[in-house]
């Protein structure tokens, strides 16, 4: 991550997906808003080459249309759900915010993949289905960012990604009383 990236982060508090991460991210939206779209297309077609037993057919079946739409709305608020970074606004020195990370590192099995004193980036693999989260950790100054995904193709209602954040708040306050003590 550079400069320009976390500011970014900070700023709209949602992860910002490259173009072929963001297309597979959102695919399930795509998918299911591609049938209204095609349905659309269709009646309009109708309307316009004056085919009335084409429009009535499809107006009598426009059920189909309204269920997908409604199915890609519910996974498109899922999905900017699963960007969103999680504030965590409590003062932590660099010594008991990297105690925090370390002990859910251990606890969770993470794999950290980049680390500095603005950010941690780290992986964590399920053992069941082998599944994976990436976890992102911002700190700047009082303010810590995290937010962990999962692949596009695990599912999204795991709960893995919410173990992985409430872990490592956990870790953070035991590491920040620890320090006082």
């Amino acid at each position: 991550m550079n400069k320009t990236e976390i500011s970014e982060i900070i700023k709209t508090k949602h992860l910002k997906l490259r173009k072929w991460s963001l297309i597979e991210h959102y695919f399930l939206v795509i998918l299911f808003l591609s049938m209204p779209m095609v349905y659309l297309i269709g009646i309009v077609e109708s309307i316009i080459e004056n085919n009335t037993i084409v429009y009535d057919k499809a107006m009598s079946e426009i059920g189909f249309a309204l269920i997908s739409l409604f199915i890609a709305i519910i996974f498109l608020i899922i999905k900017r759900k699963a960007i969103k970074f999680k504030t965590i606004d409590l003062k932590v020195s660099k010594q008991d915010f990297d105690k925090a990370v370390e002990l859910t590192q251990t606890e969770l099995d993470w794999l950290i993949l980049e680390k500095n004193s603005k950010y941690v980036i780290a992986f964590s693999k399920n053992n069941f289905g082998g599944f994976s989260e990436t976890i992102r950790i911002i700190k700047k100054h009082n303010l810590i960012l995290i937010n962990s995904i999962g692949s596009p193709y695990s599912m999204p209602l795991s709960g893995r990604n919410e173990e992985n954040i409430e872990t490592f708040k956990q870790n953070l306050t035991k590491a920040n009383v620890q320090h006082r003590v």
